[in-house]
């Protein structure tokens, strides 16, 4: 039995009489059936795994970038970091202190300096901040 058999559907015109309208394709055997549910299976999970995760990929670069250039914005334009010391238990009528402080480099050495003030039990009046911000 040929790979391909043809159909004879009608005669159209001036079509020769062995020649068919289309052809129906011979299945073979499980093995072929086989392979074509797996080629289908194949697309299913491109499309439903493959592409959503892709993406996501892509919205995941988009915010890295977004914050990136907003980190490099505060940088370059001069916006002051709030740097923020707050108490462990804020119902002991402890106060947050908070100082802006210009500059990436700055706001590290305010961070270092206020963190040692109040592990040696003193009140943080660090040289670097612009200011200490009211609580409220």
């Amino acid at each position: 039995m040929p790979r391909w058999r043809k159909a004879r559907v009608g005669s159209i015109g001036a079509r020769d009489a062995g020649e068919a309208l289309f052809t129906v394709p011979d299945i073979g055997g499980l093995d072929d059936l086989g392979v074509g549910v797996l080629a289908l299976l194949a697309v299913v999970v491109v499309a439903i795994v493959v592409i959503p995760l892709l993406l996501f990929g892509i919205e995941l670069i988009l915010l890295g970038l977004v914050v990136a250039v907003g980190i490099v914005g505060r940088t370059l334009l001069g916006r002051p970091w709030i740097v923020q010391a707050l108490p462990l238990a804020p119902e002991a009528g402890e106060q947050t202190l908070s100082w802006r402080v210009v500059g990436w480099r700055r706001s590290n050495r305010l961070i270092d300096e206020v963190a040692a003030s109040l592990g040696d039990g003193l009140n943080p009046s660090p040289a670097e901040a612009s200011e200490l911000i009211p609580a409220g």
